[in-house]
């Protein structure tokens, strides 16, 4: 069956909104029991990332959680006030910090983590290994195509 151009654009616009619709619905809930569980998505996702590697510099920490440099400092303080995490000067560059999780910053994370893939099994419970292995890969291939740049070729 042949389509038009407009049938074609007509789709392309369905799908933005059908994508942002499922991103502003998915967030919004994450976001919620984030929130629920005392911390907020960037500072989860700060967590997430020093967990696995242990201290990273202030830039990358902004880079993963995908926040500003001006949001980075207020982020990493409201961390460091809960104790989660410590702030320490670079010895060779003194525009640098290293941000490092603490004891207490491991121990919560484990526990909010553990309960936030609790959420995140009933949310998507309807959906089974095959239709989400699937999704994966249709929408990295959507991300590299668009990423790549190959617009109608």
């Amino acid at each position: 069956m042949k389509h038009s151009a407009l049938d074609s654009m007509d789709l392309n616009i369905k799908l933005v909104v059908v994508l942002q619709k499922l991103n502003q619905s998915l967030l919004s809930r994450l976001e919620k029991n984030l929130l629920e569980l005392k911390i907020t998505p960037s500072m989860y996702t700060m967590l997430a990332h020093l967990y696995n590697v242990k201290k990273e510099t202030t830039q990358k920490l902004g880079e993963k959680a995908f926040v500003t440099s001006g949001t980075i400092t207020h982020l990493v303080n409201k961390l460091k006030k809960r104790k989660f995490v410590t702030k320490i000067k670079d010895k060779t560059d003194n525009r640098v910090y290293w941000i490092e999780i603490t004891n207490k910053g491991e121990t919560f994370f484990q526990s909010i983590h553990q309960q936030h893939k609790v959420y995140l099994d009933s949310l998507l419970s309807t959906f089974d290994y095959t239709t989400k292995h699937e999704l994966i890969k249709q929408l990295k291939y959507f991300g590299k195509e668009i990423e790549r740049g190959n617009y109608g070729k």
